[in-house]
């Protein structure tokens, strides 16, 4: 089972860490034709020793983003950002992290219903957070999956634009690299992973300096993103919500 069949058998190392670099492109291309662009460079072997990964090498995602400055108590400090689904409720995205970094804890929580007025209030009284609302986002994502032959393991190279709901000339379009998982029956070491991960970035960021859609790579984060908006464009701020007594919004 685990030798013959495409969906077995996958490992994730760093279970509960994103690992992530980053290029902030700009001028920002269009990312449907970079997508494409990218996608035919792997499937004509121009990063060699990795292919599409087999039957998932392409994924759309298309997504609102409510997000929430966790700044207090200081062992929670991140984000937390509410991503409606497409059937009902909302998946809870959280970020642990102080400053822009490659490795940050992450944690989804699926299923959670809760209306777009509780959410403050469900992060303040179920989750004991203090938070500062950031303007909510449109987010249109294009994931190629890329995998090594020699190792199995997959990262993504996701081209991203995210763009505010109040104001959508204001866009944060980027293109990341991050680890997924690994498809092996045989235990690896992690530095392994990491070092192949560094190989592709530098493929990546080689490609994306040539056709000038980037200078280098960076840990730049959506969270910073917001803030720096909100700093020059203090309108954009959402208005605080008051907070009232609610009892548990999970399904």
């Amino acid at each position: 089972m685990a030798l013959n069949n495409h969906l077995r058998y996958f490992r994730k190392h760093f279970s509960g860490t994103e690992l992530e670099f980053k290029y902030t492109l700009d001028p920002a291309p269009d990312i449907w034709a970079t997508s494409m662009e990218l996608l035919k460079a792997l499937r004509d072997g121009e990063l060699e020793g990795c292919r599409p990964e087999y039957r998932e090498e392409f994924q759309i995602h298309h997504t609102e983003n409510h997000l929430f400055d966790v700044i207090g108590p200081e062992p929670e400090i991140g984000y937390a950002s509410f991503i409606p689904t497409v059937t009902a409720g909302h998946v809870l995205k959280r970020k642990w992290f102080t400053e822009d970094t490659f490795a940050r804890r992450e944690e989804l929580t699926t299923g959670l219903e809760v209306a777009p007025d509780r959410f403050e209030a469900y992060l303040n009284e179920e989750l004991g957070l203090q938070v500062r609302a950031m303007p909510p986002f449109q987010r249109v994502r294009y994931d190629i999956q890329c995998e090594s032959m020699r190792t199995g393991h997959v990262y993504g190279i996701f081209l991203d634009r995210c763009s505010l709901l109040a104001a959508p000339e204001v866009v944060l379009s980027q293109c990341e690299l991050e680890y997924l998982r690994s498809r092996s029956v045989l235990g690896h070491d992690q530095d392994e992973a990491l070092s192949e991960m560094e190989r592709i970035d530098n493929w990546l960021g080689s490609y994306i300096s040539a056709r000038g859609w980037a200078s280098g790579r960076t840990f730049y984060s959506k969270r910073t993103f917001l803030r720096d908006v909100v700093a020059l464009r203090p309108e954009l701020t959402p208005p605080m919500v008051s907070s009232a007594p609610c009892g548990s919004q999970e399904a």
